[in-house]
């Protein structure tokens, strides 16, 4: 259980980061949680900002 709590703070952390670069929060929270946090947070690192 502590598990998926993190994975899905995690994910939240990465979808904020993501609406405050212009991008959708929803797409990238799903993103992170069917992927992964870290390598949603590196696509989202890696792409530019609106």
């Amino acid at each position: 259980m502590p598990i998926i709590l993190l994975w899905i703070i995690f994910a939240l952390v990465v979808a904020s980061s993501a609406k405050r670069r212009g991008r959708s929060f929803l797409i990238w929270f799903i993103l992170s949680c069917l992927i992964s946090p870290l390598i949603a947070w590196l696509l989202l690192k890696a792409i530019s900002e609106r």
